[in-house]
């Protein structure tokens, strides 16, 4: 299905025909007709740049060449200095082989130049060529300083490598294509994808292994991995770098790298998708005002806007010299939107119940232990797409996230309006918590472990209030992971500790006496301190104590004069 989509996107959007691609190069070879060299000029923008480059639509180079066959197999009318400069005698002579054969019997000036070019040997290069640097950069032709769009001026070029590029898929095992249905050539080899963080640079995205535990229903790599033939493998190859390649159909989540698209004309639905996932803080008055009518059921009417398109979204993650599939949604645009708007408003939490648009790298970051620097260290690998699918697909969010964040509470992290917003979406979708997972304090919840939390609150700030000078570190520090795990230990010890506090303190404690005894009185008589809390329930009693802590924000003038009444 990824493959059929890929291909469908190159037929809505095409720009390049089979056997086109688009190319970096770095310099063109500017050649008389008579295909002496005339000089080496510089292409793009190379004032204030060592390795400027200019993209253009080149023959396109397949799957590429590497160990024996790099002396056999040349690029067609651009390649490195090694096979244009002669920089390597060996790879010179594999590049004049290429270009007589293709050009044998074309008659334009054009290609009798470059034909002329390689018959007259390896040139002779302009005095200061850095050849270190010059076998890796790209050269395409110049004639007498007039660049040739291969694909668009000289029809004559342009008919050679059809029909170079025709003849070699015919060489191909014909059979049914799977994409198309069509019976086509099939291709063993396909073009590789340029995928940000694949160690050994461009890689196939559909490709076999050499080794016998990877070969598909038994099968060797010296036949196709797929039954996909020529045009539907140029096809969606294309579509994928294009996509790669163009930052508003492309984001990058930590190593992953999420790629979305819509059927037709999508520039209006990817833009609003990228706005969506990615929000800035200027902009989180106006999303949550979007927000808030999505999950009323209405989406807003925007303009060039189509909520039923279906929208395609491919992660792929890069590994030491291929590409994984992190995981491929297809749904209707507005579906995808309502999950997204689901997701924010799982994670509105705290005060004046404003939503706050947490971006998936403040989620991840609050998984991980913070450097010295302040800055949040490397989440899970696998965290960042799993979470990614979750909120898109409205899936269950992976438990390994859950997980993450109450460890790094126990560990003695500050519980966070982030890091309860995350404990608050997670009990909601995974637990289907209602409850006790509102925006603010839920002071008629009877539930014991979020009652629990609310106490252990109460109990920090008696301890606060009866200190004669700021603390250093509170009950929250020493008892808070045992009393989440293990509250009938901790609040035995935490209750008597608190009654040497309400002492301290006397009458101006009274306002916390009482709230803690409202608060005790919703605990189960016969067992109001459990042995243990489950994973759950951890959570719950994490909300509570939040929930409490940021009441307490209140003006405690408020709160006195409300118990003086």
């Amino acid at each position: 299905m990824i493959i059929s989509a890929l291909v469908k996107r190159y037929e809505d959007t095409a720009e390049l025909k089979p056997g086109w691609q688009r190319r970096d190069v770095h310099y063109a070879l500017d050649i008389s007709e008579d295909g002496v060299l005339l000089g080496i000029l510089p292409l793009g923008d190379h004032g204030d740049k060592k390795n400027a480059k200019l993209p253009l639509t080149l023959p396109a180079i397949g799957s590429g060449r590497s160990g024996k066959n790099a002396y056999e197999t040349a690029y067609f009318l651009c390649d490195d200095g090694s096979y244009m400069l002669g920089l390597d005698p060996k790879k010179f002579e594999s590049a004049k082989k290429l270009h007589a054969e293709i050009l044998a019997d074309v008659k334009s000036p054009a290609a009798q130049a470059i034909v002329a070019y390689f018959n007259a040997g390896v040139p002779e290069l302009p005095d200061g060529t850095d050849t270190s640097a010059a076998i890796q950069q790209k050269y395409i032709f110049m004639i007498n300083g007039r660049r040739v769009d291969y694909h668009d001026a000289d029809s004559e070029i342009v008919d050679a490598w059809h029909m170079r590029i025709s003849s070699k898929s015919n060489n191909g095992e014909e059979g049914i294509c799977l994409v198309t249905g069509e019976n086509d050539s099939i291709v063993r080899l396909h073009d590789k994808v340029e995928l940000r963080g694949v160690t050994m640079g461009k890689q196939p995205l559909i490709s076999m292994n050499d080794q016998t535990s990877f070969r598909s229903y038994g099968e060797t790599p010296k036949e196709p991995p797929a039954k996909v033939g020529t045009r539907a493998a140029f096809a969606y190859v294309s579509a994928l770098n294009g996509l790669l390649n163009d930052d508003r159909h492309r984001q990058f989540i930590g190593g992953d790298t999420l790629v979305f698209w819509a059927v037709g004309n999508d520039n209006a639905e990817a833009e609003m998708f990228s706005w969506f996932a990615n929000p800035k803080e200027s902009d989180g008055d106006k999303l949550s005002a979007i927000i808030k009518q999505i999950t009323i059921g209405k989406l807003p009417d925007m303009e060039n806007l189509n909520w039923e398109k279906r929208f395609f979204l491919l992660c792929l993650t890069p590994n030491a010299a291929r590409i994984s599939v992190r995981f491929f949604h297809v749904d209707s645009f507005g579906k995808i939107i309502e999950n997204i708007a689901d997701h924010y408003q799982n994670l509105t939490i705290g005060e004046n119940q404003k939503m706050h648009l947490f971006s998936i790298f403040h989620i991840l970051g609050n998984t991980t232990i913070k450097t010295t620097g302040g800055k949040y260290g490397e989440p899970h690998p696998l965290l960042k797409g799993q979470l990614l699918n979750s909120i898109i697909t409205g899936a269950i969010y992976p438990m390994t996230l859950y997980y993450a964040i109450l460890t790094r509470i126990r560990a003695g992290d500050e519980i966070n309006r982030a890091k309860a917003a995350i404990i608050k979406a997670v009990l909601i979708r995974n637990y289907y918590e209602s409850e006790v997972t509102t925006v603010s304090l839920n002071t008629e919840s009877i539930m014991t472990s979020y009652n629990l939390g609310r106490l252990f609150s109460v109990l920090e700030r008696e301890q606060q209030e009866a200190a004669d000078s700021e603390l250093n570190s509170t009950i929250r520090d020493k008892y808070f992971a045992s009393a989440c795990t293990n509250p009938k230990v901790a609040f035995v010890t935490l209750l008597k500790l608190s009654l040497n506090h309400a002492r301290k303190l006397g009458t101006k404690g009274i306002w916390l006496e009482r709230l803690k005894g409202s608060i005790m009185e919703k605990l189960d008589e016969k067992e109001p301190y459990p042995a243990t809390f489950t994973i759950e329930d951890q959570g719950r009693f994490i909300l509570g104590y939040y929930h409490q802590r940021q009441d307490f924000y209140t003006s405690k003038k408020d709160k006195e004069s409300n118990d003086n009444e």
